[in-house]
């Protein structure tokens, strides 16, 4: 189990080093991420190379038994590099260059920068490839969070990737559809990049820029993972730092094919809202359907007026940790060791304080750092494992979140996403995030919230699931699309009509049912409904409040198990069943609130065989989460999100390894408390 921090021995005197590694190693500290903005310091000249302080460093830290997580950075070149090539520059949508100053201003496809980066990171792995006191590799910086650019060299590589993809001109113009305000191209080199113009772009452009600009990270990380894997010993793993959830625009189911261990940032907010991002880490833990590392972990307070949400009340530090742990992580890399005096985040919050001394978050991460060396006999060859997931799929992410008017609303895929997550969660189970090549015949239930393109491959792979005995949940307005955005004539799929039994005859849009703030003003081209009672449907004699959409269909085997009941389609079918070879495939016509998927999902659940991880209902403040053995060894967490004292009944005798008790019967957790639960009989 790695524990340890962000640390930047080129911010610090060097006499100084010393104290900090003595304060971590009492801390339970045994590795820190470190390297990813110090290019200028590992060549200061073009060819020099300076690892002698970086050297000096490593041995400090290997006498108290810290390794190194070594970051080669490639996305802040140094100044000399922008003096050699100017034009390295990213240049923006509306024509603007970027100017040196801030990191995440190179563009990425510019043949210098992957030149000197590969270059750099070249020589480090020969450097520290073998070192005993380098655990692994982490490649640069979150990777993708540059802003799209626009100069030659991108448009250029643009176009010889569109031609590539599209063969021809002819195909890419019929695939788009330019033919629509007569905008068709006569050869690869008109295609413009997706700069500021006038009134609506292409959708088609659109996603397809999307997906190139995610294939140029992509690309980057494997020529970066290469440049290191094959000069380093093969104890080293690779991994890098994903986003959890806010940033859509590197794939990273396909950037995880380059990496050993898939990792994230994770800064979840403090307080009853500690849970509002978990659905990063199943994403994360699903990238490659194994345990992955914590790179940049919430610590402390920021010091920044009118910013809620990111000081810990006392436990919340302890109770962060586990979360992660508790939903698959094997490497907690806190960010940051120190709060920085100087630059742009010198009042970020970090475990120490602007000279180096321990803070009151201190103390609660040494807990965390001398439980985990006592728990990770425990916690080895221990996993999350799931029998639902989620379909979480960048390509639709990208579709979804342009902002494009005549659109669906940018936040509308991930917060229907993120509510499921929190149902399924709540109601006791494990949950992952499968991406739409991932293997879907490893869970009971697969849940589409929102899945607006879908082509041949992944609807066959859908059908597959279901004939093979799969439960597939469905939503509206999925299925509706091709990879270039052009909407199937029926708008759903032909196989899944077949899938589910139906075929889509009309539609209403409605307004959504938690409507939006004051001061929101309609695109005149999209009126929202006005009509304050809301729309309802009737499933199992209750009635629940439905909002956005709705679908009007027409059976063709299957049967109605809801139906909406009132306006002037009362009656009318809300929710539909459709059995496909072995398997169930349900069509929800509508999108209702929370309430009815806590109801339906319970019932679905028991249908499918699922049991939650313990028989007893979980108070909402609790979240639990289980890992998993060989020989179905159980380790439970649970961990309390309150500042009042919460209560679970077990299910049996267990051992909380946390406090290292036995406890039975109703065990209680104190406020912001945790509790790491092994069954005797396990």
């Amino acid at each position: 189990m790695l524990f340890g921090a962000a640390y930047y021995p080129e911010h610090r005197a060097c006499a100084r080093w010393s104290d900090d590694l003595d304060t971590m190693a009492a801390a339970g500290i045994n590795s820190v991420r470190t390297g990813e903005f110090a290019w200028v310091r590992f060549e200061p000249r073009p060819d020099e190379y300076d690892f002698e302080w970086m050297d000096r460093f490593l041995v400090l830290a290997q006498q108290r038994n810290i390794t190194l997580l070594l970051c080669p950075p490639l996305r802040t070149a140094p100044a000399w590099l922008v003096e050699q090539a100017p034009d390295i520059l990213i240049v923006r949508a509306d024509g603007i260059r970027l100017e040196f100053g801030s990191r995440y201003t190179f563009c990425i496809n510019h043949p210098l920068l992957r030149e000197r980066g590969l270059k750099l990171a070249q020589r480090m792995a020969v450097h520290y490839g073998s070192h005993p006191g380098v655990i692994g590799w982490h490649l640069d910086n979150e990777y993708g969070d540059e802003p799209d650019c626009h100069c030659p060299c991108c448009t250029e590589k643009w176009r010889q990737w569109l031609s590539h993809r599209y063969g021809s001109i002819q195909a890419l113009n019929e695939a788009w559809g330019t033919v629509f305000w007569g905008l068709e191209f006569g050869h690869f080199g008109q295609v413009p990049t997706p700069r500021v113009t006038k009134a609506l772009p292409n959708p088609a452009l659109l996603l397809a820029w999307s997906q190139f600009r995610s294939d140029s990270t992509v690309e980057m990380v494997g020529l970066q993972a290469d440049a290191v894997r094959s000069r380093v010993a093969s104890r080293q793993f690779i991994t890098t730092n994903n986003q959890a959830l806010w940033n859509n625009r590197t794939d990273y189911y396909a950037l995880a094919r380059h990496l050993d261990i898939t990792g994230t940032n994770y800064y979840p907010p403090y307080g009853k809202d500690g849970r509002a991002i978990a659905l990063g880490l199943a994403a994360c833990r699903s990238y490659k359907r194994r345990n992955f590392q914590i790179h940049e972990l919430r610590s402390g307070s920021q010091n920044i007026p009118d910013c809620s949400g990111t000081t810990p009340a006392p436990g919340e530090v302890i109770r962060t940790a586990l979360h992660t742990v508790g939903n698959g992580a094997d490497a907690i890399y806190y960010f940051r060791w120190r709060i920085c005096p100087f630059g742009p985040e010198q009042h970020w919050g970090a475990i120490t304080d602007y000279d180096g001394r321990p803070t009151r978050i201190y103390d609660e991460v040494r807990q965390v750092g001398v439980a985990l060396q006592r728990l990770a006999p425990f916690l080895v060859d221990t996993e999350v494992i799931s029998e639902v997931a989620i379909l979480y799929d960048f390509p639709n992410r990208w579709m979804t979140e342009t902002g494009v008017a005549l659109n669906v609303h940018p936040d509308f895929l991930m917060n229907r996403s993120s509510m499921l997550y929190r149902v399924v969660r709540g109601l006791g189970m494990n949950c992952d995030a499968v991406g739409r090549e991932g293997d879907f015949s490893s869970y009971k239930v697969l849940i589409v919230p929102f899945l607006p393109l879908i082509d041949d491959a992944l609807a066959g792979r859908l059908r597959d699931y279901v004939a093979g005995g799969g439960t597939l949940f469905w939503h509206p307005w999925s299925g509706l699309k091709d990879r270039d955005t052009r909407v199937y004539p029926g708008r759903l799929h032909p196989e899944m009509e077949k899938v589910f039994g139906l075929r889509l005859v009309d539609y209403l849009s409605l307004a959504p049912v938690r409507r939006p703030q004051a001061g929101h003003v309609a695109h005149p081209d999209q009126p929202e409904n006005s009509d304050s009672k809301p729309c309802l449907m009737k499933w199992q004699s209750q009635e629940y409040p439905v909002g956005s959409f709705i679908d009007f269909v027409e059976t063709h085997g299957a049967t109605s198990e809801a139906i909406f009941g009132n306006e002037w389609f009362a009656g009318k079918p809300a929710l539909l069943r459709n059995r496909w070879g072995a398997g169930t495939a349900l069509y929800l016509t509508t999108f209702p609130e929370e309430p009815f998927y806590a109801d339906m999902l319970t019932k679905l659940f028991k249908e499918a065989g699922i049991v939650p991880i313990l028989s007893s209902s979980v108070p909402s403040e609790v979240e639990i989460v289980e890992r998993r053995g060989v020989g179905g060894r159980r380790l439970i967490f649970l961990l309390n999100y309150s500042a009042r004292p919460q209560s679970v009944v077990l299910d049996s005798p267990m051992h909380d390894l946390w406090a290292n008790e036995p406890v039975r019967g109703v065990v209680s957790l104190a406020p912001n408390g945790v509790r790491i639960l092994e069954p005797q009989n396990s």
